[in-house]
């Protein structure tokens, strides 16, 4: 039987076999940084036996049960068994992109979506995938969140009614690991039920079992007496005048941030969302002005690259004040607010000319609003800046995928002929960014 079954998948065994040693072999390229809260986990179970390590934390600091009990033992073991299971988790997560459109994975779209995650930001990827803290807390919860998407997304593109139980323990286990997924993912699925609701489409009442397990994660984790402890802590370390700003102010700070985060660590995704919009339909008047202002915007920033960018000046300034004084075209005002306006308009561009393409013009925008959401979350938190790239993965993600959907569409169009080099132009990139993040100090 086995003989039978090596030979009839010989290659596909050769195939993701020879992939998962490549990804093993490059993640041996991180190591522990001692430095960072790796150290500190490090330490953790020689102070606490695991139920009061996990009690402390819940009480005095985070929820997380599932990337805290692993982070308490995987320091334990040797740092091979940690690239593994996030070797494990990449497949995972690959394989889970697919199947999310497509029930049928095949060894081309699995590298395409492996690759994918290779058009994040360098510095994102560094954080949320290769750090040995970050990975547990983001790419382990990400892969287990997107597979246990799979019957919901089955039930709703394909109205095929799949088997919810091999889905349970993953979904479980993501409920209680990441408070910014577990918000964009309670978001999907509640659309999915009201969608499958006016759609008066026949529902798989089991999936009533994950989405109770996503919620009632969310409110395990937020409900936590920790939170506030830590809220004190960070508030104190990162934001001593947190308590004392306005609404006003943490919106026009978290909008400060976010800027100037979707500039610096977005920048590539939109650029080639706006590549594969233009070669799906370049006829479109709409992607001809995309191109040109994108050209303008670049050149302009290429020459005032300081002006351009500085999303803090409108945090120097007292907005609202000049606003009733009347000083809004002052040169202090346009220059502060120039910024938001030159790169909100790329980015709305961008986004239209997209979601006017596609064949999924609903799903491509409840995902690029997933993306604004998952990044306003942050608005409210005193570890805006303190957090560093990482947060930027969920948004990150939201947009790889309206990226793989335009992408599988840009196949049909231009027919089998050019599926291999469509797909060898969208593995190239990516794998040229995978290896910067090699040399990131």
């Amino acid at each position: 039987m086995l003989v039978d079954f090596i030979k009839k998948n010989k290659k596909n065994l050769f195939f993701y076999g020879g992939l998962f040693l490549l990804v093993f072999l490059y993640l041996t390229n991180f190591k522990i940084d001692v430095k960072t809260d790796d150290g500190w986990f490090m330490t953790a179970p020689r102070e606490y036996d695991l139920f009061s390590y996990l009690q402390w934390r819940y009480e005095e600091w985070s929820a997380r049960l599932f990337p805290e009990t692993t982070l308490y033992f995987i320091f334990l073991v040797p740092l091979f068994v940690h690239h593994f299971i996030s070797a494990c988790a990449w497949f995972l997560y690959s394989y889970s992109l697919v199947r999310l459109f497509s029930e049928k994975v095949t060894r081309v779209n699995f590298l395409v979506a492996f690759f994918s995650l290779g058009f994040m930001n360098v510095f994102v990827m560094k954080d949320a995938l290769f750090w040995i803290t970050g990975a547990t807390n983001y790419l382990w919860p990400l892969s287990l969140g997107l597979f246990a998407l799979i019957p919901y997304a089955d039930n709703f593109f394909r109205r095929k009614q799949t088997t919810v139980w091999p889905y349970l323990l993953p979904a479980f286990l993501f409920s209680l690991s990441n408070e910014q997924l577990i918000a964009c993912v309670i978001g999907v699925v509640l659309i999915y039920h009201v969608a499958i609701f006016l759609r008066k489409q026949k529902e798989n009442y089991l999936l009533f079992l994950p989405t109770s397990f996503f919620i009632g994660g969310a409110i395990f984790m937020l409900s936590a007496p920790g939170n506030d402890l830590r809220l004190q802590q960070e508030v104190k370390m990162w934001m001593p005048d947190y308590h004392d700003l306005s609404i006003f102010t943490k919106v026009l700070r978290g909008s400060s941030w976010l800027f100037e985060g979707w500039q610096t660590k977005l920048l590539l995704l939109f650029i080639v969302l706006f590549i594969v919009s233009a070669l799906i339909d370049a006829k479109r008047m709409l992607i001809k002005v995309t191109g040109v202002y994108t050209a303008f915007l670049l050149l302009l920033v290429h020459t005032f690259p300081d002006r351009f960018t500085n999303f803090q000046a409108i945090t120097k300034i007292d907005l609202l004040l000049e606003i009733k004084q009347g000083n809004l075209f002052h040169g202090s005002v346009l220059g502060a607010v120039a910024p938001f306006v030159l790169w909100g308009l790329f980015f709305l561009l961008v986004i239209v000319c997209s979601i006017t393409v596609s064949e999924q013009k609903i799903f491509l925008g409840l995902s690029y609003c997933a993306a604004v959401f998952s990044s306003m979350i942050m608005w409210f938190s005193p570890t805006m800046y303190a957090s560093g790239a990482r947060v930027f993965m969920c948004a990150s993600v939201f947009l790889i995928i309206n990226l793989y959907l335009l992408y599988q569409q840009l196949l049909k169009t231009k027919g089998k002929e050019a599926e291999w080099k469509i797909s060898v132009y969208a593995c190239f990139l990516p794998a040229i960014n995978l290896l910067f993040v090699l040399f990131l100090p």
